[in-house]
């Protein structure tokens, strides 16, 4: 017997309307003597309310036919004839995963289409009715799926967005001659330099034509990738020497110096293996030449070991490497 819109009675072994998944419903019997109690039984929902003949179900959502059945005690305790029923628990199933990761300055897109027995419309935080939602912000994003018969599910998940690994190669710099150095962008989960090479570090020298950019793509371990770039410049020779000494003072011919400056060191020449350095007199003849600069430092003196008088010579020094100029000047001798 119905007793409420919202009120289904029970008759033995039928089948009562369809409800939806997570809906209340009441249900509810007339009983064939005074004073009895029901005893009732559900599978698939919960008993919310118990008003003896008649009680509130909460419908879980598992989909498909669920039972339920009451059996009536009379007040003298004698058992009848329990009444069964089925209702079959539809609704749309909403399930967009349970957590989802991007890297920083990426979005990701929440994927809610569903298949049901008649048309659904979707629901998303911020109004929005399409079956996916694109989002780029940390935080839980939420979906409801409702279908024309007004059954509807709802999930939610959440996003976290993973910040950019942060590499570094330092400052542009240059590199001369012989000198080297090691790029170390620090420790991650893979490398690709703009070369092709995977590996952890890269050596780089000073021989290049050009300037050279060199970047690297890092990914961690959240397959975030970040980048840097490092200009290598060109060796410039005349920047390098720019402020060499441009004086010596040996002791007189046939006596020693004082050990100050008698000389002429040339600071970075060891860089440069390959230098030859050409002493010239004021008359262009030719009085030293070396092509061990850092181990033959010019003395004054001319091949041979002569003393030569003061005066300002010119020099030319050339360090061997391709595209750059002799760097050329004059060095002072005092006796």
């Amino acid at each position: 017997m119905l007793l409420l819109n919202s009120y289904r009675s029970i008759s033995n072994a039928q089948s009562l309307q369809d409800a939806c998944a997570g809906s209340s419903v009441r249900y509810g019997v007339e009983a064939s003597l005074p004073n009895s109690t029901f005893m009732w039984i559900v599978t698939g929902g919960s008993i919310i309310n118990n008003y003896n003949d008649s009680i509130d179900i909460k419908w879980n959502f598992d989909r498909g036919n669920q039972a339920l059945s009451v059996t009536e005690i009379s007040e003298f305790g004698c058992i009848g004839i329990t009444v069964n029923a089925d209702v079959f628990i539809k609704g749309p199933v909403a399930d967009i995963g349970d957590a989802e990761e991007v890297c920083e300055d990426d979005v990701f897109t929440f994927d809610g289409t569903t298949t049901y027995t008649s048309d659904v419309t979707y629901l998303w935080p911020d109004g929005s009715t399409q079956s996916t939602y694109t989002v780029s912000d940390d935080g839980y994003v939420w979906v409801r799926i409702t279908g024309a018969d007004q059954c509807s599910d709802y999930d939610s998940s959440y996003l976290t967005v993973n910040p950019l690994p942060i590499v570094s190669l330092g400052n542009d710099t240059t590199l001369c001659g012989t000198e080297s150095m090691i790029l170390d962008p620090g420790f991650f989960s893979g490398y690709l330099w703009s070369n092709g090479d995977i590996t952890t570090d890269l050596v780089v020298n000073g021989d290049r034509l050009e300037p050279e950019p060199i970047w690297i793509e890092v990914t961690d371990e959240n397959g975030c990738r970040g980048t840097d770039t490092i200009i290598l410049n060109v060796c410039d020779a005349a920047l390098l020497f720019a402020n060499m000494p441009n004086t010596i003072t040996p002791g007189e011919e046939g006596s020693p110096g004082d050990g100050y400056n008698d000389e002429w060191i040339i600071p970075n020449i060891d860089r440069f293996p390959d230098a030859i350095l050409e002493i010239y007199d004021r008359w262009g003849r030719l009085v030293f030449r070396t092509n061990n600069v850092a181990g033959e430092p010019w003395k004054g003196e001319t091949m041979s070991g002569k003393a030569l008088p003061m005066d300002a010579y010119y020099y030319v020094l050339d360090i061997k490497v391709a595209n750059v100029k002799p760097v050329t000047g004059y060095v002072n001798l005092i006796r």
